[in-house]
C-alpha cells in the first residue's frame, strides 16, 4: 500500500494488525481519485479511516486538512505512524469516535468539508445511514463510497445524488454529491 500521487507520491504505508480493518487497495484508490478532482483543497473527513490511507491521499493531493475517524485506537495508532511517515501529522485530526458522534460532532463543528470518504466493515452495511446522517448543506464536494459491487444502493439518499458510479473486480465505488433544495420544494407544496 502506497501513496498513489501528490507531494507524498509512492511513499508506502501500512495497514493495522488483525482482520478489523479492510485497507483499500492501490488500484481501487487509484480508480476513487479518478473520480473527483486531482487537485484538491479544503478539509476531508476519512470516516472508518482504518490505515489513513484516504485521508493521507488526499492531503498528498492538496487537501488543508484531514480528519480521521475510527473507533478503533490500534487503528488510530497506525494512522498516527503513515501520517508521521510522510510528514503529515500538523494536517491531521485523530479521532477516536463512533460515526454517529464524528458526524455530529462535524456538524456541531460548522466547517464546510470538501469530501468525506465512506469505507465502511462491509458486513454492518453503513453506507445508506451515513449518507442520511451526512449535512449536506457542509460539503461542498462530496461523499465517496467504497462497497462491495453486489450492493445497491438508491440514486438519492436525503440530499445526496449519485453522480458517478464505477465496478473495479469486486469493490464498487458510488460519488454522491448534495443536491441541496429538495426538501425546500418539497415544503413549497405543504
Amino acid at each position: 500500500m502506497r501513496v498513489i500521487a501528490g507531494k507524498w507520491r509512492s511513499m508506502p504505508l501500512v495497514a493495522p494488525k488483525g482482520a478489523a480493518t479492510r485497507p483499500t487497495t492501490d488500484r481501487v484508490k487509484e480508480s476513487m481519485f479518478n473520480l473527483i478532482p486531482h487537485s484538491l483543497s479544503g478539509v476531508v473527513v476519512d470516516l472508518f479511516a482504518g490505515s489513513g490511507a484516504l485521508g493521507i491521499e488526499a492531503l498528498s493531493r492538496g487537501a488543508e486538512r484531514a480528519i480521521f475517524v475510527d473507533r478503533d485506537g490500534r487503528a488510530l495508532r497506525t494512522i498516527r505512524d503513515n501520517l508521521m511517515r510522510v510528514q503529515g501529522l500538523a494536517q491531521a485530526e485523530l479521532w477516536q469516535s463512533h460515526w454517529r458522534q464524528a458526524i455530529e460532532q462535524l456538524y456541531n463543528m460548522g466547517d464546510t468539508l470538501a469530501y468525506v470518504f465512506v469505507d465502511p466493515p462491509y458486513a454492518e452495511r453503513l453506507w445508506q445511514p451515513v449518507l442520511e446522517a451526512l449535512p449536506a448543506d457542509r460539503i461542498i464536494g462530496g461523499v465517496v463510497c467504497e462497497l462491495p459491487k453486489e450492493m445497491e444502493l438508491p440514486d438519492v439518499i436525503n440530499d445526496f445524488a449519485k453522480v458517478k458510479y464505477r465496478v473495479y473486480g469486486d469493490i464498487a465505488i458510488a460519488l454522491y454529491e448534495p443536491v441541496l433544495g429538495n426538501r425546500d420544494k418539497g415544503d413549497d407544496h405543504a
